[in-house]
């Protein structure tokens, strides 16, 4: 039908397609008979009140309205809006849509959407939602059939300018949202069973706490700005993408579980905050920045942990919190630029941890890994740390090391560290006396055990003579600790400390002793036969 002005009132009962026409009245079609509407060009003079309508297919392409009544509408087929102006907001709560529901190239003020059940697709692609009252779109508690989709094969991109809510919605498909530019995005507790893919969006802030998320979560090159992006108690079944993107509030990953790998390469945040989340595969911080700090206690990780060049600074407080971690394959953080404290305390990594050429700046405590296990402790830092470095009780089957390590500016911590093999190895006397002078200047306090643990594996390399200097050493400065713990008693013990060193070294060189006794008892035969 094409006419120029008809009253609403006049569109009968059966099937309309209209266009080029100016409709006057309120369009209320609330008793006809199931029937498709089609509206071409078409302005209208008031909303259009579907409400608990039944309907074929509806659809306005290129129209005019000043805003739309469709709560409870019941269409069997597709409800179609393209590129069309709607001043007023969309009304769809409690509507069922059977096929697809698409804003394509439409500009609405907002839709109101609560409990919406659409059993295609929904598609967004070009629209923009303007956010009457600071929402664009209200969709909680929607259903949806197929996917949520902001492009197509023409066109990327939604905007809203106001919050596009999706709490406890379920999405049948993928959530497409590539380029989108929204306000705020909030889908705590949606159940989305597919990919959900928001490269290169740029948005207010992002909340998909408690949520579940049957694919990947794809935010490669996301802008965040204001609040911070919440994955607290998310779990999704692929990996999160967060590669070139810039968060300036930070990222919540609290309770987290991710099935896949977690991956934030080159990534700007303003820190990251994930204490107990779990991720089954590896966890990729390469060259990621951090304004406030990255804090991952208790995080398990199936594979490995990798920081190779990120820069982390928290002057204040903590740069790196891995404390009491499990790590199936290896920690990196080579190359490492850290300005604040590292904690590694309590954690278990199965592989290497390995902090070559990384620089710690903290002035307290630089690197605090008591109570740390790991196969390979690699420390062969890049620079001498500015702190305290705590390796208390720490065990590991290989260490490496640098004379920068033993440089620390408040010392090194080493009671009840345990290790088995050393790199490299000391393989001459000078070596073992160059590494007893960087324990001596590293250690604030007399640590027996460090010198133990030293001598053992010499000895695991058949170095008995170097394992006896070590020991020497070690009962020379407990000697020297009982000589200023007993205040003027102390030249006392010092001279009986002398004393057994030069005659026996302490036990530890009898022959010492027996060719001295040998040469006194020489010497008294020599004068008794003289």
């Amino acid at each position: 039908m094409t006419t120029g002005e008809i009253p609403a009132a006049e569109l009968g009962d059966g099937d309309v397609d209209l266009f080029d026409a100016h409709v006057t009245g309120v369009l209320e079609p609330l008793d006809a008979p199931l029937r498709s509407l089609r509206f071409t060009r078409c302005r209208f003079d008031a909303p259009p009140v579907l409400s608990e309508s039944f309907v074929r297919r509806l659809e306005f392409d290129d129209c005019v309205l000043p805003g739309l009544d469709a709560r409870r509408l019941r269409c069997r087929g597709d409800l179609l809006l393209s590129g069309t102006s709607v001043h007023g907001p969309v009304e769809l709560g409690d509507a069922t849509v059977g096929g697809e529901l698409s804003l394509r190239d439409s500009r609405i003020a907002a839709v109101r959407a609560r409990r919406l059940a659409v059993g295609g697709d929904l598609v967004l692609a070009g629209a923009v939602l303007d956010g009457a009252d600071g929402v664009a779109f209200d969709g909680r508690g929607s259903r949806v059939g197929g996917g949520v989709l902001g492009e197509d094969d023409v066109r990327i991109g939604v905007t809203a300018t106001g919050a596009v809510l999706l709490a406890d919605a379920r999405v049948g498909g993928a959530v497409t949202l590539r380029q989108a530019r929204l306000a705020d995005l909030v889908a705590d507790r949606a159940r989305l069973t597919g990919d959900v893919d928001l490269t290169e969006a740029r948005l207010r802030s992002l909340s998909l706490v408690g949520a579940a998320v049957g694919g990947s979560l794809v935010l490669g090159a996301v802008q965040v700005d204001e609040e911070p992006l919440s994955l607290d108690r998310a779990r999704v079944a692929g990996d999160v993408h967060l590669a070139f993107a810039l968060v300036h509030t930070g990222v919540r990953l609290v309770d987290a579980r991710i099935g896949g790998d977690l991956r934030a390469s080159h990534a700007e945040l303003r820190g990251v905050s994930g204490a107990r989340a779990h991720v089954g595969g590896d966890v990729d911080l390469v060259r990621t920045r951090s304004d406030d700090g990255l804090r991952l206690s208790g995080m398990d990780v199936g594979g490995r942990v990798d920081l190779s060049g990120a820069s982390l600074h928290d002057s204040g407080g903590l740069a790196l919190d891995l404390r009491d971690t499990r790590i199936g394959d290896g920690l990196r953080l080579a190359d490492m630029a850290a300005e604040g404290t590292v904690v590694l305390s309590g954690a278990a990594v199965r592989g290497r941890v390995d902090l070559r050429g990384a620089h710690l700046a903290a002035r307290a405590v630089a690197l605090d890994a008591c109570r740390l296990v790991t196969g390979e402790l690699g420390l062969a830092v890049e620079d001498a740390p500015q702190g305290r470095v705590d390796l208390r009780y720490a065990r590991c089957a290989l260490l490496n090391d640098n004379r920068f390590l033993w440089g620390a500016g408040g010392g090194v911590e080493l009671a009840g560290f345990d290790y088995l093999r050393l790199e490299p190895r000391l393989e001459d006397g000078p070596a073992v006396r160059r590494r007893l002078a960087q324990l001596r200047r590293a250690s604030r306090r007399f640590t027996p055990d460090a010198y133990d643990r030293l001598a053992a594996v010499l000895r695991s390399d058949g170095q008995e003579v170097d394992a006896a200097t070590v020991l020497v050493e070690k009962q020379r400065l407990r000697y020297a600790e009982r000589a200023r713990a007993v205040g003027w008693a102390g030249p006392a013990v010092t001279a009986w400390s002398l004393l057994m060193r030069s005659l026996t070294g302490y036990g530890y060189r009898m022959w010492r002793g027996i060719a001295l006794l040998l040469l006194l008892a020489l010497s008294a035969a020599m004068v008794w036969h003289w």
